[in-house]
């Protein structure tokens, strides 16, 4: 570790060879000169970390010597503990002699944050838990799924930029839209792997010819560093394996529609599944987007267009902008404008539409699923494996494997052994497509089963 040079000079001998007195502080790292001085004001940790508004955990591991500190966090420390350019010189020293060596480029390729993020604590938190150990030799991996729309890049981009304030992944964080789930539409990991290396420094004359040679080199060039990898919009397992770090001290994140059946298998991977904002936070969301004059005007009309909107976050951020932008100057005009599902299916903004994103996933089933999935938006409520099997008029062990596959791919979600929920945004959706492509054959055999199926899901 870099010692503060002012220190070293207190160990020198003067010009009559007589030693110089003692310090009053005791000699050593950045970490326990930090602590040092922190005890001396009597403050702890947690007090410490508030004021200085960095995380506890972070300032743990750069007081015991884990964690290199930053520039930004030494002035923060200077301001706090009056301790004029101290730790600001000492980070600085360290930051210069830690400096990539030549060939390594800095990548920072994180979108921007979000300003009105809103809720997904509990998510940060696990995040943290997941991709925040340092015990293992594993390199952690936390996989994101959930139904389109659902907000999986926003919780990533936010966590990720969480860290890297914290002082985390000093290398660099890699962002990287892989472009699932879309069969022919996903980007191939040949190509990724060409983009990444040349994120890192690789020259295009440099890059490999082969897959496995790329993914030999990426791993190469990320070992012994701390960098985040991001991997958006994942399609399947073999899409990504081939993209992973192989030494720790990096991270990966992966967001995907899909639960990547098969990866757990080769990767030390966690899932973090995520469902549609709860009623207050759905609220809180279409509050600080449209503003507190229009949400005061009729609390009870965001609380309506909260529930039209199924409280999923696109459908509620979209449904903002319309109110922005003065196509529906009220929660309340918007909110009667999103009583018919079909105009909720039609929310957009720009190039920004609710339905493409729901497109997206629905086309990624085989065609059973597909077909299974547009007959579950004619079953109220609860989706039964009965009465599945009859609407669908297969085997029972049929509708359990198509409910699993539609459940793999976030378009309904599992309740128990027995029953699945299906969204209500998703179940306009299958229904919509079912009166499209099934036409008046569809609505003959929903007839023919009506009373069956009733009495099946009640």
């Amino acid at each position: 570790m870099l010692r503060n040079p002012a220190q070293d000079s207190g160990n020198q001998s003067g010009a009559s060879g007589r030693a110089c007195p003692a310090r009053t502080e005791p000699p050593g790292t950045f970490g326990q000169l930090l602590r040092a001085h922190r005890e001396r004001r009597g403050l702890s940790l947690a007090q410490f970390a508030t004021r200085v508004h960095f995380n506890r955990g972070h300032l743990s591991k750069v007081e015991n010597g884990k964690r290199t500190p930053s520039v930004v966090l030494a002035a923060a420390c200077d301001r706090v503990l009056d301790s004029g350019n101290r730790f600001t010189a000492i980070a600085t020293a360290l930051e210069a002699t830690a400096r990539p060596r030549p060939g390594w480029v800095h990548p920072a390729q994180l979108p921007s944050a979000k300003r009105l993020f809103t809720g997904r604590q509990c998510h940060l938190k696990q995040l943290d838990r997941w991709l925040g150990s340092e015990t293992s030799l594993a390199v952690p991996v936390a996989v994101i799924n959930g139904p389109p729309g659902v907000g999986k890049t926003a919780l990533a981009v936010q966590w990720a930029h969480q860290a890297v304030c914290d002082g985390r992944f000093a290398d660099g964080q890699l962002f990287v839209d892989l472009e699932g789930p879309e069969p022919g539409r996903a980007a191939d990991p040949f190509d990724i792997l060409g983009h990444l290396l040349q994120a890192v420094g690789v020259t295009g004359e440099h890059l490999p010819a082969d897959l496995h040679q790329r993914a030999a080199a990426f791993r190469s060039y990320l070992h012994g560093r701390e960098v985040l990898l991001v991997l958006d919009n994942a399609a399947d397992a073999r899409q990504v394996q081939h993209l992973l770090p192989g030494s720790p001290g990096s991270a990966v994140m992966v967001t995907s529609r899909s639960r990547l059946p098969g990866l757990l298998s080769r990767v030390d991977a966690v899932t973090l599944p995520m469902a549609e904002l709860r009623r207050p936070e759905a609220a809180t969301l279409l509050r600080a987007m449209i503003g507190d004059a229009r949400a005061d005007a009729d609390p009870a009309a965001v609380t309506v267009l909260a529930e039209r909107c199924g409280h999923l976050p696109l459908a509620l951020v979209l449904a903002a902008e319309n109110i922005v932008s003065c196509q529906h100057p009220s929660a309340d005009q918007m909110a009667a404008e999103l009583k018919a599902e079909e105009a909720r299916l039609d929310l957009a903004e720009g190039d920004v539409a609710l339905r493409h994103r729901f497109d997206a996933s629905y086309r990624a089933l085989d065609a059973p699923s597909a077909r299974l999935f547009r007959l579950l938006g004619q079953l109220p409520g609860q989706v039964d494996v009965a009465a599945t099997a009859s609407t669908a008029g297969v085997s029972r062990d049929e509708a359990v494997r198509l409910l699993h596959d539609l459940a793999g791919a976030h378009l309904i979600r599992q309740q128990d052994e027995h029953h699945y929920l299906m969204h209500d945004l998703l179940r306009a959706y299958a229904a919509d497509l079912s009166r499209q492509l099934d036409g008046d054959a569809a609505g003959a055999r929903e007839e023919d089963r009506a009373g069956t199926v009733t009495a099946l899901v009640a």
